[in-house]
């Protein structure tokens, strides 16, 4: 079985939701499992359980200024020729359990997105599918200024090129954990220091779907891209499995301290532009 087919939701694949972004310049809020786990009332090792935050999931919805983007996962779209063995069970097993619960939140949207579209390299089979994907995504922030607003150790970008054709870098650091707990603070912090034109990249988990949303009408361009950046660091090593990153925090191959010792360079520090923690 290759995918569960539901005529409820019609989901882009990753190259059709990037030219989407380019053409309409738009914010986007992903979903995942752990936003599900979090509308049911779960919790995850970076974010406590909070009914506020699972209301909010739920009322997110495409707009004029905002794509939600779901996992590609319906109508046939699970490719055991190009995704990895686990992949496609895991979103095999988690679509057919919650087959209803992605369409009662989500059949109204009359698009809908990637949301892997930041999970550009593991999931692939084929490293040359992951290049393709990996240059499509920096055509996002080709000459743009980006503002990373992320968790405090999650470190975007440094120490890597992904980022090398943006004009330039600021960074907001937030709570590594629980950052829902300060949101209305880091939404005042992103509406101070940014400014239409730039490009707002948010690294938040479940927070970052609800910023990207509620901020769209404000006429600054938000992209949920949690993982991009670790996704590119096992990229350049080759890796086949989940691994820890030096001096950057990686929910899914924890370290002890959550590198919160790790080494930060001068260029690093030079970018932060504020800190809400």
């Amino acid at each position: 079985m290759e995918g569960i087919v539901s005529n409820k939701l019609k989901v882009m694949n990753t190259s059709d939701t990037l030219d989407y972004i380019l053409e309409h310049n738009c914010s986007i809020a992903r979903y995942g499992d752990g936003e599900l786990t979090i509308i049911d009332g779960g919790y995850l090792h970076f974010q406590s359980s909070n009914p506020e935050l699972g209301e909010r999931l739920k009322n997110v919805k495409t707009t004029e200024n905002c794509l939600v983007c779901i996992p590609d996962a319906f109508g046939g779209n699970l490719d055991r020729e190009v995704l990895t063995k686990l992949e496609v069970d895991f979103w095999e097993d988690n679509v057919s359990k919650n087959k209803e619960k992605w369409e009662n939140l989500f059949s109204e949207c009359s698009v809908l997105g990637d949301a892997f579209i930041s999970r550009f390299y593991l999931r692939y089979l084929d490293r040359d599918v992951a290049t393709q994907n990996l240059n499509k995504l920096r055509q996002l922030w080709d000459g743009r200024d980006i503002v990373f607003v992320e968790g405090k150790n999650s470190r975007l970008g440094m120490g890597n090129d992904l980022f090398f054709n943006a004009k330039s870098i600021r960074r907001i650091l937030c709570p590594l954990k629980d950052a829902f707990d300060r949101y209305e603070d880091i939404k005042a912090s992103i509406l101070k220091n940014c400014k239409k034109g730039d490009l707002i990249i948010v690294a938040l988990g479940p927070t970052a779907t609800v910023l990207a949303h509620d901020l769209s009408d404000s006429g600054l361009q938000l992209l949920d891209l949690g993982h991009i950046d670790i996704e590119y660091e096992w990229y350049l090593s080759g890796t086949k499995k989940k691994t820890p990153v030096k001096n950057k925090f990686v929910n899914e191959a924890r370290t002890a301290d959550d590198c919160e010792d790790g080494d930060v360079d001068e260029k690093y520090l030079s970018e932060i532009i504020d800190r809400v923690y």
